[in-house]
C-alpha cells in the first residue's frame, strides 16, 4: 500500500468535510435570520384600486397618498350622490369606515341631515373635478360641482369640497376626519392672511353637508 497517496487522499476528504460543515452552519444561521424576519415583518400589499387604475402601497397601519386619494374619491361619490331612496344604504356603508372618535358626533349630524333630505325630497349628484393631497394636514380634498334637485324649482349647482382624513388600521381604511363645504374659506386657506384669526378646525370631524 502507498501510504503517501492514502495520507493525501484522507487529508483531502477531511478538508472537504470541514468545508461542508461551514457551509451547513452558514445555511442554518441564514435560515434562522429569515425566519425571524418573516415573523417580525409587517406585510406590504400592492393593490390596484378600481378608481385610480394604478398601483398603491398599503401596510398594516399606513398607506401612501394614492391609496388615500382613491378612498377619498370613493367616499365623496358615495356621499355626494344621494336620493331619499338610497339614503339608508349610503349611511350604512359610510358608518363602517368611521373612526371611533368621530363616530357618535358624525352619525348624529348625518341622521339629522338625512331627515331633512327625506322631508324635502331632495336629491344630490356630485361631479368631482379635482383631487388633492394636502401634505400639511395629511388630508385629501375632493373638489367638484354638486347639483341639488327637489321641489324648489330648477336644479341648483353649487361648488362642493369634501375633505377627508383617512388612516389605515389592520389594512382597513378608516375615516378620522370628514368635512364638506361650499364656497367658504377653509381654515387652512386662511393661515397666511395677516390679521385674520383662522377658525379652529374641529378635529373630530364634521357633517358631510355643511
Amino acid at each position: 500500500m502507498d501510504f503517501k497517496i492514502f495520507s493525501s487522499t484522507f487529508s483531502g476528504i477531511r478538508q472537504e468535510n470541514n468545508f461542508w460543515r461551514v457551509i451547513c452552519a452558514v445555511l442554518v444561521v441564514t435560515n434562522l435570520l429569515l425566519g425571524v424576519e418573516v415573523l417580525v415583518r409587517k406585510d406590504v400589499v400592492v393593490l390596484v384600486p378600481p378608481i385610480l387604475k394604478e398601483q398603491v402601497r398599503v401596510g398594516m397601519n399606513k398607506a401612501d397618498a394614492k391609496y388615500q386619494e382613491s378612498w377619498a374619491l370613493f367616499f365623496s361619490l358615495l356621499l355626494g350622490n344621494i336620493t331619499p331612496q338610497n339614503l339608508e344604504f349610503v349611511i350604512s356603508e359610510v358608518q363602517k369606515y368611521l373612526a371611533p372618535e368621530i363616530y357618535q358626533d358624525l352619525m348624529k349630524d348625518i341622521g339629522e341631515q338625512a331627515m331633512q333630505i327625506k322631508e324635502a325630497n331632495v336629491s344630490t349628484s356630485f361631479q368631482p373635478s379635482q383631487l388633492t393631497y394636502d401634505d400639511k394636514t395629511g388630508h385629501v380634498l375632493v373638489k367638484g360641482m354638486m347639483s341639488l334637485r327637489g321641489s324648489f324649482g330648477p336644479p341648483k349647482n353649487v361648488p362642493k369640497t369634501y375633505e377627508f382624513g383617512i388612516t389605515v388600521k389592520n389594512y382597513y381604511p378608516e375615516i378620522h376626519y370628514l368635512d364638506a363645504y361650499d364656497k367658504k374659506k377653509h381654515p387652512q386657506e386662511q393661515e397666511e392672511k395677516p390679521n385674520v384669526q383662522p377658525q379652529e378646525s374641529d378635529q373630530q370631524g364634521k357633517k358631510p353637508g355643511n
